[in-house]
């Protein structure tokens, strides 16, 4: 594979389609993103929503209960449709590649709604990539308990015997546990990569999806250890530049704590407006890396599978939306 050649058309792509910049958002809103609330009660305000609010101290908890529950299930239905989102605009990703690739240009409704019919398909198939982990899991805790069990069973016979079992299963446990689980978490993630892009590409079932996603594995095992380690250089660079940006705003702020002696209030508006900026930058920075590496893997894909080569672009009409 000319991994120079799959990043750099990779690039231009996500360069020229900027529309890929906000599937690429939308995807990462399922990764590790959503509303956290923050929220306590002061003496005041307990005093002011409990006792005032009924006559009873069962009446003030049955409340705060319904209250509490009810953020519960709002945060929940927020997760699950930011969820559902992500997983809808990862298809989105592929297909817009994909798009580009065979008729020369795509745009974010074409490329959402390939989606959103494949919606159910990409569901199932992070179902299967995600069984063996649990499976994993279930098993390390059953071997676990059952070592514990032993363990207290022989201190009949010795205390130190016992503790010592413990122990051991422990450490040995964990650690297999551990280790099964980081190579396990790592080989699942790319069947479910190279499946989502067999599911899309070659309009295949969930299940058909992730076999083919090993099949493309297990045959090009090489290839995608080095495209892991270019990516893992490329977060590093990424990093550093994000790192670079995050002292390029706050310097302002920390010269401004240096000139005012007590900023008080004052410091509200650049904290304010730091904030704001931070956030959008790296969100455009986030939408733009996962937009490149979706079309990255997507082109590795094509050119493992012997997929036809994309069109001279330079010979057809442009078409860029967003």
């Amino acid at each position: 594979m000319d991994f120079g050649k799959v990043l750099g058309r990779a690039w231009e792509i996500t360069w020229r389609w900027k529309m890929l910049w906000v599937l690429g958002f939308l995807a990462a809103l399922g990764q590790g993103s959503g509303p956290n609330p923050n929220y306590s009660l002061s003496g005041d305000e307990f005093e002011r929503y409990g006792y005032r609010l009924g006559d009873s101290a069962e009446q003030f908890f049955a409340l705060l209960s319904g209250l509490v529950l009810g953020l519960i299930c709002l945060v929940l239905i927020v997760a699950i449709v930011l969820w559902v989102v992500s997983v809808i605009a990862r298809g989105g990703l592929i297909a817009g590649v994909q798009q580009v690739e065979e008729e020369g240009s795509t745009s974010f409704g074409k490329a959402w709604s390939v989606g959103v019919r494949k919606f159910w398909t990409l569901f199932g198939l992070g179902i299967l990539a995600a069984l063996p982990l649990i499976l994993l899991i279930i098993i390390g805790i059953i071997v676990l308990a059952l070592g514990i069990f032993v363990g207290i069973g022989l201190m009949d016979v010795g205390e130190a015997a016992g503790i010592t079992t413990i122990i051991l299963v422990s450490i040995i446990c964990g650690g297999f546990l551990c280790c099964g689980l980081f190579i396990l978490v790592i080989v699942l993630e790319q069947i479910r990569i190279y499946g989502e892009r067999a599911a899309i590409l070659e309009d295949l079932g969930w299940i058909d999806a992730f076999k083919r996603g090993w099949e493309v594995l297990k045959d090009n095992l090489g290839a995608t250890i080095i495209l892991w380690l270019i990516f893992f250089a490329i977060g590093i660079v990424i990093f550093g530049i994000s790192f670079a940006l995050v002292f390029a705003l706050a310097a302002p702020l920390l010269g401004f704590l240096f000139v005012v002696d007590d900023p008080g209030w004052l410091l509200l508006g650049p904290l304010c407006i730091g904030g704001v900026l931070g956030t959008v930058v790296f969100a455009l920075i986030r939408s733009i890396v996962m937009a490149f590496t979706s079309a990255t893997w997507t082109l590795a894909f094509r050119e493992m599978t012997a997929m036809p080569e994309h069109p001279d672009l330079d010979n057809l009409e442009i078409i860029e939306e967003s």
